[in-house]
């Protein structure tokens, strides 16, 4: 039974392990976990810059869902929750869009547009 078990312990490629140090970086940029985890700080900017400009209502009644792609343009979409606060926000639009992109340097993204739909929050 000793037998067994040394035999046993002996199979174990200790060496072959990799740290979790070593494999996690590669990981991340596999998943494109980087450029996620910097869309998602833009998206949390969204309801201060908003209430410095449009008020604490109108960061209350939207939020940031989505940034968008296409080629060189990056849309920020952003569900708003009536059409009211919609119009009155498109005026805000150029305002808010400058206050995201004072933060480009940390996020390594810019806004070229803010598309606002209406829907629940």
């Amino acid at each position: 039974m000793s037998n067994y078990r040394s035999s046993r312990k002996k199979n174990k490629r200790v060496g072959s392990l990799s740290t979790l140090a070593d494999v996690l970086p590669a990981l991340c940029q596999d998943l494109d976990l980087d450029k996620k985890v910097n869309e998602l700080a833009l998206m949390a900017l969204w309801p201060k810059q908003v209430a410095g400009i449009a008020g604490q209502v109108a960061a209350d009644h939207s939020k940031a869902v989505r940034l968008k792609k296409q080629g060189h343009q990056t849309t920020l979409l952003v569900r708003v929750s009536n059409a009211a606060m919609a119009s009155e926000l498109s005026f805000q639009v150029p305002a808010i869009k400058e206050a995201l992109n004072k933060f480009s340097p940390q996020t390594g993204l810019t806004v070229d547009q803010i598309q606002l739909t209406v829907g629940s929050i």
